[in-house]
C-alpha cells in the first residue's frame, strides 16, 4: 500500500489500542499516553520498507535513514539464504525480514526494553523518527511544510504541553512499533505481492511464503481501490477513534459545536 494508507492504518491501530486495552485492564490513559503510542504505530507503519532502497523510510533521515537501509537490506538477504525454503525463490532482500510477524516483534521489544532502562530520550527519539515519517506518509494527502520541522514541534508540543507526555509509554512502546509493523505488512498481504508474515513457518515447502488474502480480493497498490475507498475509510476511522479515545477531544468537539451554534444563532 501507499505510505498514506500506510500511516493511515497505524494510527487506527495504534488508537484503538492505547486507547481501549488499558481501560479493559482498569486502566485511565492519559492524552500523553494515547497520542504518543499512536504516532509510534502510525510511523513504524512505513518501517518495514527500509528494505526497499527508494522508499520513504529509506530516505527520509538522509545518511541515517541510507545506513539504516543498508544495513536492513543484507541482513534480511542473509538471513532469506540461510532459512529459505526449496520452493522459495528472489532474493529476501525486499519484503524479506521487516515484512514477518517475527523481525517486528525483535524491534518492538528493543525499543520496550530500552524505553523502560533509558527512559525520556529514547521515547522522545521514537517518537520524533516515527512521527517525521507518518507525516512524510501523509504528504499525499495534506501536503505542507518539511515534515522534520513538524515532527519536532509536534514532539515538543506532546511531550512538554499535552497532559502525561510520553512518560506513560515507558517500557511498552515497543508494542506500538511491532503493532506498526505488522500492520504495514498486512496491508501489503492484501495487494498482489502479499507478504511472508509467518516466516519461518514452512507453508507448501517454502519459509518466505507470501501470505495474502483470496486472489480476487487483492488490489494494485496505489490504485482506484486504494485511492477512492481505503484511504478515506481509514481517514474517518481515525477522527472517530480520536474523538473517542483522546481524553479532552470529545469535549473539546462538543465545545467548539455550542460555539459555532451560538455564532450561527447570533447571526
Amino acid at each position: 500500500m501507499l505510505g498514506v494508507s500506510h500511516a493511515l492504518s497505524g494510527a487506527a491501530l495504534g488508537l484503538a489500542v492505547a486507547g481501549f486495552v488499558p481501560q479493559l485492564l482498569g486502566e485511565h490513559p492519559d492524552a500523553g499516553t494515547v497520542l504518543t503510542f499512536t504516532a509510534v504505530c502510525a510511523g513504524a507503519a512505513l518501517l518495514p520498507d527500509l528494505d526497499h532502497p527508494s522508499s520513504m523510510a529509506s530516505r527520509r533521515f538522509s545518511v541515517a535513514s541510507w545506513l539504516a537501509s543498508h544495513a536492513v537490506r543484507p541482513l534480511s538477504r542473509l538471513v532469506y539464504d540461510l532459512t529459505r525454503g526449496r520452493r522459495d525463490t528472489g532474493r529476501g532482500s525486499h519484503r524479506g525480514l521487516t515484512h514477518t510477524v517475527v523481525g517486528a516483534v525483535l524491534l518492538g521489544v528493543a525499543v520496550n526494553v530500552a524505553s523502560a532502562r533509558f527512559g525520556t530520550p529514547v521515547l522522545v527519539g521514537t517518537l520524533f523518527v516515527c512521527l517525521a515519517l507518518a507525516i512524510k506518509g501523509l504528504d499525499d494527502l495534506v501536503p505542507g511544510p518539511p515534515s522534520l520541522v513538524i515532527a519536532a514541534g509536534l514532539t515538543y508540543a506532546i511531550e512538554q504541553v499535552v497532559p502525561g507526555g510520553t512518560a506513560g509509554t515507558a517500557g511498552w512502546l515497543g508494542t506500538a512499533v511491532t503493532l506498526g509493523m505488522v500492520v504495514h505488512s498486512a496491508g501489503d498481504a492484501v495487494t498482489e505481492s502479499g507478504a511472508p508474515l509467518l516466516w519461518p513457518l514452512p507453508i507448501r515447502k517454502r519459509r518466505w511464503y507470501p501470505v495474502g488474502s483470496p486472489r480476487p480480493l487483492r488490489f494494485r497498490t496505489g490504485g482506484a481501490v486504494e485511492a477512492w475507498l481505503v484511504a478515506p475509510a481509514l481517514t474517518v476511522g481515525v477522527f472517530l477513534l480520536a474523538a473517542f479515545v483522546v481524553p479532552g477531544v470529545a469535549p473539546w468537539l462538543l465545545e467548539m459545536r455550542a460555539h459555532v451554534e451560538r455564532l450561527v444563532a447570533g447571526g
